[in-house]
């Protein structure tokens, strides 16, 4: 079977969106050799006014060429538009210092999940390094996998009424206590039913591993199983079974080593238009409240949006493909009406998972699809939430993190002798570094 060039390019476009999706590796070398693989990849035809895909990663001043991902003589890695960068820094801090008190108000009452709970190590001067470093230390609480479990998050988001992407299957590895065994026989019906309902795209994924393991990507699925059915269920039971239920999650991820192995089928979520790959906002929540989204794929234009591009605070300042946002209009065509439109629903969906997990710090992701006609809904889904995740968060960093540490100092702080001396400690070594007190 040989699959079409715009197969080819999903295939390229999601391998590498599922490798990068968390961020937890350094972005440098890694964008080097993904590009290789995208530039292998002819441009998918668009009506971007912005650009082509390479276009996006060529290092420039404006917001579409200027984030974590672009290089050139410009400068690298956001280097390249220093007054743009200044722009977006005085709305970040903006936000952070109108808001602080407000993401303050109720953490006295906010009921945190034994998963997320610092109230123990706190001392009150924490970085947002070091927060993240203690969020990393709660994941080994068994109470994580409401959340980290892929099927068991479908269906926390379900009871909470936030509509997710589509899983036609999920089962657990078989002899380990799990109500929903994998069972071969239910797993080759169900790629049949598939076959006869008309699905063409989706993919298979492991529900406890991380780094893009356990994943494949089913594409042309009405070809190959109407030309070669039984061979076709069969290879992909064989990679269930051998590449996800029987792998175990590495040393790296401690946590996930906890999970009961598992596998599902979903659908391939579509923006539609241009679009070759999902566009997705990345829903930063702090004690229950939204501090920013970020979006991240390709817009229905065929828009190459890269993560530091496109990004939206909870009052709705920020900046998109065009620029710095405008309160009164005129920003980029589809921004606008994202904030028009799909921005609130994704904040009242993030809050509430958040709220629902009792959790202090929480991403929570969806895809979006814009309605064909004016007045239609959206459609947005989550497709998964991140408890930890390593962006740097370079123009975020100092205020999240203050955001983040003074809701336990307001509200749960237990200080000791040891604590202060530490703060103590901590205060004269950030002074002999920078020698204030040399003689």
């Amino acid at each position: 079977m040989t699959l079409s060039k715009s197969s080819l390019m999903m295939i390229a476009l999601f391998v590498l969106s599922e490798a990068i999706r968390d961020e937890k590796v350094d972005l440098k070398p890694k964008i080097q050799s993904d590009e290789k693989t995208l530039d292998r990849v002819d441009s998918a035809r668009s009506n971007c006014p912005y650009g082509d895909a390479a276009a996006s990663r060529k290092a420039g001043t404006k917001s579409f060429n200027c984030h974590g991902f672009a290089t050139g003589p410009a400068g690298d890695w956001g280097a390249s538009c220093p007054d743009l960068q200044a722009a977006r820094l005085k709305t970040v801090r903006a936000f952070q210092m109108k808001h602080h008190a407000s993401f303050m108000e109720g953490v006295g009452g906010y009921t945190l999940s034994p998963v997320f709970d610092k109230s123990e190590a706190i001392r009150g001067d924490e970085t947002y390094e070091e927060l993240v470093k203690l969020h990393i230390k709660g994941l080994l609480h068994p109470g994580m996998a409401t959340f980290e479990d892929k099927i068991l998050l479908k269906q926390f988001a379900r009871v909470l009424g936030i509509p997710t992407t589509k899983m036609h299957f999920g089962a657990h590895a078989a002899g380990r206590g799990a109500e929903d065994e994998y069972d071969r026989a239910n797993f080759i019906e169900l790629l049949k039913d598939l076959c006869d309902s008309g699905e063409d795209d989706f993919f298979i994924k492991a529900t406890h591993l991380a780094w893009s393991k356990g994943q494949k990507i089913v594409l042309n699925w009405q070809e190959q199983c109407r030309h070669n059915k039984e061979n076709a269920v069969n290879e992909y039971a064989d990679f269930a079974e051998q590449e996800v239920l029987n792998v175990q999650a590495g040393a790296a991820d401690e946590h996930l080593q906890q999970l009961i192995p598992g596998v599902t089928v979903e659908s391939l979520f579509k923006t539609g238009g241009d679009s070759n790959k999902p566009l997705e906002a990345k829903v930063q929540v702090v004690w229950g409240k939204v501090h920013h989204m970020f979006f991240f794929g390709e817009d229905d234009r065929g828009c190459k949006v890269n993560v530091g591009s496109w990004q939206v605070y909870g009052d709705k300042t920020g900046w998109d493909l065009n620029g710095i946002i405008q309160p009164g209009g005129g920003n980029d065509a589809l921004g606008d009406r994202i904030l028009e439109e799909a921005f609130q629903p994704m904040v009242d969906y993030a809050e509430k998972f958040a709220k629902g997990v009792q959790a202090d710090f929480m991403r929570v992701d969806f895809f979006l699809r814009q309605p064909a006609n004016t007045g239609g809904d959206w459609m947005i889904e989550m497709n998964e939430c991140e408890s930890v995740s390593g962006m740097r968060h370079t123009l975020e960093r100092l205020g999240l993190g203050a955001i983040w540490r003074d809701g336990y100092v307001m509200s749960r702080l237990k200080m000791t002798g040891e604590k202060y001396t530490r703060i103590s400690d901590n205060t004269q070594a950030d002074r002999d570094k920078l020698e204030l007190d040399k003689e």
